[in-house]
């Protein structure tokens, strides 16, 4: 069966704009949490509650997709699906916990191992990000191109500054400290679909991560590489929809050089 692509966006756009909404009403609701790994890997019932919704619209609509969600409210083994949508729920769950507003709910779309639709939905700021293959990233109708080049002292890069691991929090990442001295500054934006989406923007210059998993990125890679953007592991391998691993995503001027950090 044939892939309609233009319909299969505009479905996506919407129930992830509904989505977006809900997440706001649930966010002004009784907010309950708890801790998945440590004290700053949280989830709440609103991640539940989004993916939920979001599993149940795609299913009534496209009974032979797979979907992969963070909270794994989808149970069927996705391997045999053509088509998967590749879901969280919210991106920067702690960022919505404390109402920092850089968080949304990132939806990736995947036929036969290539991205064709990446929505990026952050309710706080009502920006809705829109990428399909070979046509281009939007945000709110606006298209995005990072066609100015740009040097790399002049970049604001976006990572998590102790690598996530919670034994080594009292030692920075030796690259870190280097970007740090050499470009114009390091942010610790927290969601990464949504930092990803801020490159594509041009409001953040690059995003480095040690380990995500396809849920965290699906979206946002989706978007970056439509507006422009270079996004590899940090060895400078492609980035797979298949399996978790890092990212390094960048403004095309920039990539190499912050690739080189990590492969000399």
């Amino acid at each position: 069966m044939d892939l309609d692509i233009k319909e299969l966006g505009q479905f996506a756009s919407g129930i992830v704009s509904e989505a977006g909404l809900l997440l706001l009403k649930l966010r002004n609701d009784s907010l309950d949490f708890e801790e998945k790994k440590n004290h700053a890997d949280l989830v709440t019932v609103v991640d539940s509650a989004v993916e939920r919704f979001l599993v149940d619209k795609i299913v009534e609509r496209y009974p032979s997709h797979g979907i992969v969600g963070e909270e794994g409210v989808f149970e069927t083994n996705v391997s045999h699906f053509d088509t998967q949508w590749i879901i969280d729920p919210i991106d920067g769950t702690t960022n919505f916990i404390h109402n920092f507003p850089y968080y949304g709910i990132s939806v990736g779309i995947v036929h036969k191992g290539i991205g064709v639709i990446g929505v990026v939905y952050n309710p706080s700021m009502n920006e809705l990000y829109f990428a399909e293959k070979d046509h281009g990233a939007y945000v709110n109708g606006e298209k995005l191109s990072l066609d100015k080049p740009m040097l790399f002292k002049e970049a604001l890069v976006s990572s998590t500054m102790f690598w996530e691991d919670t034994r080594k929090k009292d030692a920075i990442h030796p690259s870190l400290l280097h970007i740090y001295k050499t470009t114009r500054g390091l942010r610790l934006v927290g969601g990464a679909a949504i930092s990803l989406c801020e490159i594509a923007k041009g409001t953040l210059s690059a995003y480095v991560a040690p380990m995500l998993s396809a849920w965290d990125y699906a979206g946002g890679v989706i978007v970056l590489k439509e507006a422009g953007g270079v996004i590899t592991r940090l060895d400078g391998t492609s980035v797979s929809f298949k399996e978790s691993g890092s990212i390094l995503a960048a403004h095309p001027s920039i990539h190499q050089e912050l690739l080189s950090i990590y492969t000399d």
